[in-house]
């Protein structure tokens, strides 16, 4: 599957484990990087809802059409459908339930 990043940011921290390690620590750095590379060895979009670890979910409200994926504890990441089903789009990394 083809993933596309929202942000230069984003992009980046795929790009060096250094960088997302400074954006958010280590675990969640090595975590972000492993599931944008398992999200690549996949061939579609539906093929990710096999992946249990995932936990991915629709998301509602202001978030409606986009779907979250467990990274860590309270972090998740924050996707969607690309133009086609082969293309997953990263639009962001959250804390949920921010204290």
């Amino acid at each position: 599957m083809e993933v596309e990043f929202s942000t230069g940011r984003l992009e980046r921290c795929f790009g060096s484990l250094r960088e997302a390690t400074r954006e958010w620590g280590p675990v969640v750095a090595a975590r972000y990087i492993d599931r944008i590379r398992q999200i690549q060895s996949t061939n579609s979009f539906h093929e990710l809802y096999s992946y249990r670890t995932f936990r991915l979910h629709p998301l509602h409200g202001e978030y409606s059409g986009r779907f979250a994926i467990n990274l860590t504890g309270r972090y998740r990441l924050i996707v969607g459908c690309g133009a086609s089903d082969d293309l997953l789009v990263v639009y962001e990394v959250t804390i949920h339930y921010d204290d």
